[in-house]
């Protein structure tokens, strides 16, 4: 397995694992944020379980949908660290 492939597995999971916390803290299902953001729910199962990734529109399509932010949607890789006051 090269480099990239590892690395864009990770983050396949690692964002799908946000989306599952998200979602679980929203009281919603799976299939209602599908319903609502249009993405098929098979789509949907294989990108919560980290198979495929998300896009930047789906992100943001099902941060809509549970009321957050985008950012509440990305792995903890990409944010910045906020410096102790």
């Amino acid at each position: 397995m090269s480099y990239c492939t590892h690395m864009d597995t990770n983050l396949a999971v690692q964002t799908a694992e946000e989306v599952r916390k998200a979602v679980a803290l929203s009281g919603r299902t799976g299939q209602s944020i599908s319903d609502e953001t249009g993405i098929p729910y098979s789509t949907w199962n294989r990108k919560v379980k980290g198979r495929t990734e998300f896009s930047l529109t789906e992100l943001y399509l099902i941060a809509e949908a549970l009321g957050v932010t985008p950012y509440e949607l990305i792995p903890s890789s990409f944010k910045l660290e906020q410096a102790a006051s």
